[in-house]
């Protein structure tokens, strides 16, 4: 399963390419914003010139012969750190059925456990009636009544939370670790056809840390991304041969 701040900003992006295209208060500078220098740490800024745009540092902590990068070049950078999100269908498929295994196994562990829990607040709820009941026929003491009802209030209160936590949206989770996964393959195809503000959902979803050093760009991967950019697909994801198969003659 994936965890709750992954899942929102899956929903985001999911609800974005149904979006009409994101307009920006100035000039719709793809990476504006998005960009460090690596030298010194100040933003990259982008500017127009002869018909390209560029990026580059102000220097405005001291010059350090700062490079100025077009944003086609970020692009292409960009673009193939996606393509290596790309995972082989057959792989796709082996991942998807073994989150579906999990999640059922989870699922049944959780209807037992939502069972017990809805028992024992049964079972408190009907203590708090005794006790109102004891108290009205003499039976407990106004203190006796006020200790109890406090102590089964509380342990009614705390097995509300945790139903509440039970119940968290654990098969929304599957379906968007599933659409994560579907994300990650279709990662490339997606940044190199979407509009700019769908590019920029995605490189925050992916990466971050995203600096300029040269003229190259560098980042930090977000889990789980970083697992499946440091893969190696080739080795670990190859169809497993026969034990009978030899090499080729």
């Amino acid at each position: 399963m994936i965890e709750k701040p992954l899942f929102d900003q899956v929903q985001k992006i999911k609800a974005g390419f149904n979006k009409k295209p994101f307009k920006y208060a100035g000039k719709p500078y793809i990476y504006r914003g998005l960009l460090r220098c690596g030298h010194c740490g100040l933003s990259i800024t982008p500017e127009k010139h002869k018909g390209h745009v560029y990026y580059h540092c102000t220097q405005y902590n001291g010059k350090h012969g700062a490079k100025w990068l077009r944003e086609e070049s970020i692009t292409e950078q960009i673009g193939n750190v996606f393509k290596k999100l790309q995972i082989p269908d057959y792989v796709l498929k082996q991942i998807v059925t073994s989150l579906q295994t999990s999640h059922e196994g989870k699922v049944n562990f959780r209807e037992t456990q939502y069972r017990q829990l809805t028992e024992e607040r049964e079972k408190y709820t009907k203590r708090l009636e005794k006790i109102y009941i004891d108290k009205l026929d003499g039976r407990i003491t106004d203190d006796e009544y006020d200790k109890f009802y406090q102590l089964f209030r509380e342990k009614v209160a705390e097995i509300d939370t945790r139903l509440e936590m039970l119940q968290e949206a654990e098969d929304n989770y599957y379906v968007s670790a599933k659409y994560l996964l579907e994300l990650a393959n279709r990662a490339y195809e997606l940044f190199k056809n979407s509009e700019a503000e769908e590019r920029r959902q995605l490189i925050k979803l992916v990466l971050s840390n995203l600096r300029v050093e040269e003229k190259f760009v560098r980042y930090d991967a977000i889990k789980p991304f970083d697992t499946l950019l440091n893969y190696d697909y080739r080795q670990s994801w190859l169809p497993r041969l026969d034990s009978n198969q030899g090499p080729a003659a």
